[in-house]
C-alpha cells in the first residue's frame, strides 16, 4: 500500500499525516490490549457498549469521523521523500500486513468492523517505529491532556441543531427554559459548561426530568411542562425553606413530585399555578425537610419515603370508596 503523506516535526519528533480508508487501516491493525500478562501493549480494552454507540452513529447519513486515528508503525513502514517546494511531503510504503499499533482512536476505528459495511476515508496521523518508552510517553500524555466537553454542553449544543428526539427533547427544553425563566428558582442556576457558577448541571437536571416527560411518566401528557415543574417547585422550596442546591433537587424531582401530581389530580385540585400546589403540599403540613438530613444519597432516599408515607395519593374516604 502507498498512502501520499505530509511530514513534519514537533519537538525534533517526526510524524506523518495522510488519509486512509477505515477498511484498510483496519487490515494493518495490531489489536494487542494492555493485560497483567502483556505489559508491552499500550491498547486498552475495547469498552463493547462504545463500540455500539459509534457504530450505530457511523449509520447516520451525515456521521463524521474528523479527528486523527493516531497510529505508531513497526520498522516495516518506511517514507518515501517527494521533492516540492511548498511542504515535505511523500509516500508511506505500509505493507499488506499488521503492522500500526493505535495510540489515540481505536474505539472510533474498531467500530467500523460493527457499522453493515460502513466504510470511507478519516485523517490519521503515524509515528514510524517509536521504541516502547517514547510510544508510552505519547499515549499517556494523549489520553491525560485531552478532556472530554462536558456532557452537558454536549446535550445543549445537540438540542440546539434537534438532535434531541422525544421525551429528552421535551426534558432538555424544559431545563433550560427553568434556568432562563426570572419565576423560577432555577434561575441562573443550571451549569451547561464546567466553567459556569450553578447548583446542578444541565446534564443532570434532565435527567430528574426526564421519567416524568417520558412515555409513562406523570406529565406525558402535559402542554407545557414547564410551567408546572415551574410552579411546583416554588411551591416546594416556599413550604419546606431550604436551599436551591442539587441535593435539595433530587428530593423535589423524586418520587415526591409524582405523588404531589397524583394527589392533585385526585382531589381535582388545579396544578395551573403555584396555590393548587401548596394545597397539595398542606396535606403534608407536619412533614419537614431539614438541609443536613439529604447531604448523602441514603439520607435522601429516606427523606423520599418519610415524605411519601406522610402524603398518600388519596384520602382514606376516597380509597374506601374505590375498595367498595
Amino acid at each position: 500500500m502507498r498512502v501520499f503523506a505530509i511530514s513534519l516535526k514537533q519537538k525534533d519528533l517526526p510524524l506523518f499525516l495522510f488519509k486512509i480508508k477505515a477498511s484498510d487501516l483496519l487490515k494493518i491493525t495490531i489489536i494487542e490490549p494492555r493485560t497483567s500478562e502483556n505489559k508491552t501493549a499500550l491498547q486498552r480494552i475495547l469498552d463493547k457498549k462504545r463500540l455500539k454507540e459509534i457504530a450505530v452513529y457511523l449509520l447516520n447519513k451525515d456521521a463524521a469521523i474528523p479527528n486523527n486515528i493516531i497510529v505508531n508503525f513497526n520498522e516495516k513502514v518506511k517514507f518515501i521523500p517527494e521533492k516540492t517546494k511548498n511542504a515535505e511531503c511523500g509516500f508511506l510504503e505500509i505493507p499488506d500486513e499488521k503492522c500500526a499499533y493505535i495510540l489515540d482512536g481505536q474505539h472510533r476505528l474498531m467500530a467500523f468492523n460493527f457499522s453493515e459495511d460502513i466504510d470511507f476515508e478519516i485523517p490519521a496521523v503515524g509515528f514510524l517505529n517509536l521504541d516502547l518508552k517514547t510510544a508510552a510517553h505519547l499515549f499517556t500524555v494523549i489520553n491525560t491532556t485531552q478532556k472530554p466537553l462536558s456532557k452537558s454542553l454536549l446535550l445543549d449544543i445537540r438540542h440546539y441543531i434537534g438532535d434531541t428526539k422525544q421525551a429528552e427533547k421535551i426534558a432538555t427544553d424544559t431545563a433550560l427554559k427553568l434556568a432562563e425563566s426570572k419565576k423560577s428558582p432555577l434561575y441562573k442556576k443550571v451549569k451547561v459548561s464546567k466553567t459556569e457558577k450553578g447548583v446542578i448541571s444541565l446534564e443532570q437536571l434532565v435527567k430528574l426530568i426526564l421519567p416524568f416527560v417520558d412515555l409513562g411518566g406523570v406529565l406525558e401528557r402535559a402542554k407545557k411542562p414547564k410551567k408546572i415543574f415551574e410552579n411546583y417547585l416554588n411551591a416546594f422550596y416556599d413550604r419546606f425553606d431550604i436551599p436551591v442546591n442539587s441535593h435539595s433537587l433530587q428530593v423535589a424531582l423524586s418520587p415526591v413530585f409524582e405523588r404531589v401530581v397524583r394527589r392533585g389530580k385526585n382531589e381535582g385540585i388545579n396544578l395551573n399555578n403555584e396555590e393548587g400546589f401548596k394545597e397539595v403540599l398542606s396535606f403534608a403540613r407536619d412533614f419537614k425537610i431539614y438541609p443536613q438530613s439529604i447531604k448523602t444519597k441514603k439520607d435522601r432516599e429516606e427523606v423520599v419515603r418519610l415524605f411519601l408515607s406522610y402524603l398518600s395519593e388519596t384520602t382514606s374516604e376516597k380509597l374506601d370508596d374505590w375498595l367498595l
